[in-house]
C-alpha cells in the first residue's frame, strides 16, 4: 500500500536553479517563500483568486498562509510576533543577477517584495512584488517542480532543502517514471548549488572534505529521513583532489503508486503465481522457464491493443499479430518494459480500454471547466466505456480529487492529448467535468 502525500507546491525550475533566485536567500527566506507560493497555488486551485497579478499588490487569506507555514513545522501555532518576523523576512528577499553575453555586460539587484502587510481585521497577508520580479512563475507551468511543502519544511539543513528541490526536479512528478535517478556534480556546481563562497565560507573552500562532511553528509541523512526518496552519493576524484560527486537517488517504495485499474484475472495465460522479481536476469530466466509457447502479454506499449506477445518454443519474443519474432532491439526493449510492469505479465485477455488505461495511467492530461470556466490540470487514470464509441475519462486532480470527464469521442482523440510531460497554455480540452 502506498503512502499518502500532497503535491501542494509547484515550484518554477528558475526559483530551484542555483543561478537563480533560491542560493541569495537565507533558510527562513527559503521558507517564507515557499510559503508564499504554496499559499497563492491552494488560493487558485480554490478559484478564490483567477490570475496572479503582474504588478501592484495581491492578497491572500491569511488562515490559508498560517496552515501553509505550519505544514511540516514541529510548532502547533503560528504567534503574532512569528507572523511579524515572516513580513520582515519577505521584503529583506533580494534577487542579485549578472548578465555578460553577447553585446551585454550587467550587474544588479532587486527586491522581490516591495511590501508586506497583515490586516487581522479582515484576514489577509497583502504584499507588493518589485516591478522586475517575473509573478507568473509563482503559478505552475510546463517547467515546474511538484513537491510537498510538508517534506521540506521537515528539512533543518538549509543544504537538504537545497538539494532535496534539485534531485527532485530531476525525478520529476511520476514517481513510476522518473526522468533521471542519477546525476554527476562537479565540486564547483555544488558550491553555486549551496552559495558557499571564499568569503563567507573560507574553510569549505579551502577543504572539500570538511565541506562534505558538513553540508552533503548531513543534507542526505536528513532527505533519506524525512522526505520520499533516498539518495546516496560517490567521491570522484582526479589525482588527490575530490572533482566530483555522483548521486544516485530513487522514490522509496512506499509512496510508488499501484495501479488502480481493476483487472480481471480469471484467464491469465497461466495459472502460475509470479514473484516479484527485483534483478531483471532473474526475471527473464523465471518468464523463458514458465511461459515457454504461451501467451505472456496483450497491448504492450509501442503495439496495438491487441496485440499479443507470446514466448516461441526457441525462446524469443513473438508477435502473433504479424506472426514475427521481435527484432533484437525491440525485444531488448521490451523486455525492460515487461520487467518495469511485472503486474502485466499473463493478463492476455484485457478489454482495448483496459488496455489504453493501464498504458497511459499517470499522463498529463489539461482539461477545461466550463462549469467554473477555468483549466484545470489533471493526470489521466482510466477509460470506461460509455457507448459505441463515446468513453468516460477519470482523471485526478492536483488536489488529490477524482473527477470524470465526458465529451471525448474516441481513444484515437484522446491519445493525442495525453503528454508525458506537464503541458503548457496551449492543448486544453474542451470538456466537460461530470462530478
Amino acid at each position: 500500500m502506498s503512502k499518502k502525500y500532497n503535491l501542494d507546491l509547484y515550484k518554477h525550475n528558475d526559483f530551484i536553479k542555483m543561478v537563480q533566485v533560491k542560493k541569495q536567500m537565507s533558510f527562513q527566506q527559503q521558507r517564507i517563500f515557499d510559503t508564499l507560493l504554496a499559499t497563492v497555488q491552494e488560493m487558485k486551485k480554490t478559484g478564490e483568486f483567477v490570475d496572479v497579478v503582474s504588478e501592484g499588490e495581491l492578497k491572500i487569506d491569511l488562515t490559508t498562509f498560517k496552515e501553509q507555514m505550519l505544514k511540516g513545522s514541529k510548532i502547533k501555532k503560528i504567534n503574532r510576533k512569528e507572523l511579524e518576523n515572516a513580513l520582515e523576512t519577505m521584503v529583506d528577499i533580494k534577487f542579485k543577477y549578472s548578465i555578460k553575453e553577447n553585446d551585454q555586460d550587467k550587474i544588479g539587484t532587486f527586491v522581490i517584495f516591495q511590501k508586506a502587510e497583515i490586516d487581522f481585521n479582515t484576514n489577509e497577508v497583502s504584499v507588493v512584488f518589485g516591478k522586475e520580479f517575473r509573478t507568473e512563475n509563482l503559478l505552475p507551468t510546463s517547467n515546474y517542480t511538484a513537491m510537498s511543502l510538508e517534506f521540506l519544511n521537515t528539512f533543518s539543513s538549509q543544504y537538504a532543502r537545497l538539494l532535496y528541490q534539485y534531485l527532485k526536479m530531476l525525478i520529476g512528478k511520476d514517481y513510476n517514471k522518473p526522468f533521471r535517478t542519477d546525476i554527476k556534480l562537479e565540486i564547483k556546481f555544488i558550491k553555486s548549488l549551496f552559495g558557499i563562497n571564499e568569503i563567507e565560507h573560507k574553510m569549505y573552500s579551502k577543504n572539500t572534505s570538511v565541506m562534505l562532511k558538513n553540508t552533503i553528509e548531513p543534507a542526505v541523512l536528513q532527505i533519506n529521513k524525512f522526505s520520499d526518496i533516498n539518495v546516496s552519493f560517490e567521491k570522484i576524484k582526479r589525482g588527490n583532489r575530490i572533482f566530483s560527486l555522483e548521486f544516485k537517488f530513487t522514490p522509496k517504495s512506499e509512496y510508488l503508486k499501484r495501479k488502480p485499474v481493476n483487472i480481471n484475472d480469471d484467464n491469465l495465460s497461466s495459472p502460475l503465481n509470479m514473484p516479484e522479481f527485483k534483478i531483471f536476469k532473474e526475471f527473464r530466466k523465471w518468464i523463458l522457464e514458465n511461459y515457454k509457447n504461451k501467451d505472456i502479454i496483450i497491448g504492450p506499449v509501442g503495439y496495438l491493443a491487441n496485440t499479443t506477445i507470446k514466448i516461441s518454443q526457441a525462446g524469443y519474443l513473438h508477435n502473433n499479430i504479424n506472426s514475427k519474432d521481435l527484432a533484437p532491439d525491440d525485444a531488448q526493449f521490451l523486455w525492460n518494459w515487461m520487467f518495469d510492469n511485472q503486474d502485466r505479465i499473463g493478463k492476455v485477455n484485457l478489454s482495448e480500454e483496459e488496455v489504453f488505461s493501464l498504458n497511459n495511467y499517470g499522463k498529463f492530461l489539461y482539461v477545461f471547466n466550463k462549469e467554473k470556466n477555468i483549466r484545470i490540470n489533471s493526470t489521466f487514470k482510466k477509460i470506461v466505456l460509455k457507448d459505441k464509441l463515446n468513453y468516460d475519462v477519470f482523471i485526478t486532480l492536483d488536489n488529490g480529487e477524482d473527477k470524470v470527464v465526458s465529451n471525448f469521442f474516441s481513444i484515437e482523440s484522446l491519445s493525442k492529448e495525453l503528454k508525458e510531460l506537464p503541458l503548457g497554455t496551449d492543448g486544453t480540452i474542451d470538456a466537460i467535468i461530470l462530478n
